[in-house]
C-alpha cells in the first residue's frame, strides 16, 4: 500500500501535533523553594480545592461578605488550571502576618507557564490589581501579591519578607529550619474525604499577636486566653451526604490557663453555631479536656438536618 504525498503530509502533521500535546502535559521539574516557608511558618496546612465548591462548605463561603464578587472575578481561563491540592503557610512579618500559598501544578505546569502573561493580564483587566513587573500584582488596597512559578510549583504570596524568601537565591536550595512544634502539611492522595489539615504553634506568641489584631479590628475580645495556647491542629473531613466533621486539638502551656482556654473555645463554638444557623445549617459539637489538652469534635449538617 502506497501513501500519497497528501497522506504523508497529514500523517507527519498528526505526529507533530501528538508529540506537541504529549510534551505540553509532561510536568516540569520539582522545586525545593517551599521548604524554606515551612521552616519559618507558625501556621502550615493543606487543603483540597474541589470540596470547597460543594455543600456545606460552599454555603459557608458564600455567606461571607464579598466572596460572591471575589469568585466572579476569578478569570475563567484559570479555573481548569487550579490544582486539586494547595498548601498554605503563615509567618511573622514586620507589618503582621504574611502568607503564602503553594500548589503543585503537575500536568498543568507547562500550560500555566505559557499562559502566565494572559492570566496576569486577565486579573488586571478584572480590577484585581495592577501588574508590576512580571510576577507582582498590586491590589487596589496597595498590597503586593506575588504570582511566581518555579518548575511545577506555583507560589502566591503577600508580604515583603515572604516574597523575598521565595524569589531569593537562598530558597533554591530549600534551606530551612525543621520545626518540631508544628506538623508539616502532607496531603493523603488516597483519602479523598479529607478537605483540610492545619497545624499551628504559638510558642513564639504569633497566634496571640494575630488574635490581638483580629480583636482590634472586630472591636471586642474573642480569645482572651490565647497566651495560654501552645500548639494545635485542625482536621476537616467530608462524611456521607452533605456533612462535615471537624476535629480540633489544642494544647495549653504547662503554666497556662487551660480552663480559661476551654471557656473561650466554648464561646467560639456558640458563635459558630449562631452563624451557621443563620445559613440554615446545624452543628453538633462535643468538647473534652484532659489536663492541658482540649479536643473538640464538630459535625456540620446542611439544611439544618441533624444525623
Amino acid at each position: 500500500m502506497r501513501f500519497s504525498r497528501a497522506q504523508i503530509i497529514l500523517l507527519v502533521i498528526l505526529i507533530l501535533v501528538f508529540s506537541a500535546a504529549l510534551w505540553l502535559f509532561i510536568p516540569l521539574r520539582q522545586t525545593a523553594r517551599k521548604d524554606i516557608l515551612y521552616g519559618r511558618a507558625f501556621v502550615a496546612g493543606v487543603v483540597r480545592v474541589r470540596p470547597l465548591l460543594d455543600r456545606p462548605f460552599s454555603s459557608m463561603v458564600s455567606a461571607l461578605t464579598g466572596n460572591h464578587a471575589a469568585m466572579d472575578n476569578i478569570p475563567f481561563i484559570i479555573r481548569p488550571l487550579v490544582p486539586p491540592v494547595m498548601e498554605f503557610y503563615l509567618q511573622g512579618g514586620n507589618g503582621g502576618a504574611e502568607w503564602a500559598i503553594v500548589a503543585d501544578l503537575g500536568w498543568r505546569s507547562r500550560l500555566f507557564r505559557m499562559l502566565h502573561g494572559v492570566i496576569m493580564g486577565q486579573m488586571q483587566y478584572r480590577g484585581m490589581g495592577a501588574i508590576e513587573g512580571e510576577h507582582i500584582l498590586r491590589t487596589p488596597a496597595g498590597d503586593r501579591i506575588l504570582f511566581y512559578q518555579d518548575g511545577r510549583t506555583l507560589f502566591i504570596a503577600e508580604g515583603e519578607n515572604v516574597i523575598a524568601k521565595i524569589t531569593g537565591p537562598d530558597s533554591v536550595a530549600g534551606t530551612g529550619t525543621e520545626r518540631a512544634d508544628i506538623q508539616k502539611p502532607a496531603a493523603d492522595a488516597g483519602d479523598r474525604k479529607t478537605i483540610a489539615s492545619v497545624s499551628f504553634t504559638n510558642i513564639d506568641g504569633d497566634i496571640t499577636r494575630g488574635a490581638g489584631m483580629l480583636e482590634d479590628k472586630a472591636g471586642f475580645i474573642l480569645l482572651p486566653s490565647s497566651g495560654s495556647l501552645m500548639r494545635g491542629s485542625v482536621d476537616i473531613r467530608k462524611t456521607g451526604g452533605a456533612a462535615l466533621v471537624c476535629t480540633i486539638a489544642l494544647t495549653a502551656r504547662e503554666d497556662g490557663d487551660a480552663a480559661g482556654l476551654e471557656g473561650d473555645v466554648t464561646y467560639i463554638l456558640a458563635l459558630l453555631d449562631r452563624f451557621l444557623s443563620a445559613q440554615n445549617m446545624k452543628t453538633d459539637s462535643s468538647l473534652a479536656r484532659e489536663e492541658n489538652r482540649i479536643t473538640v469534635n464538630i459535625m456540620i449538617h446542611s439544611d439544618g438536618e441533624s444525623q
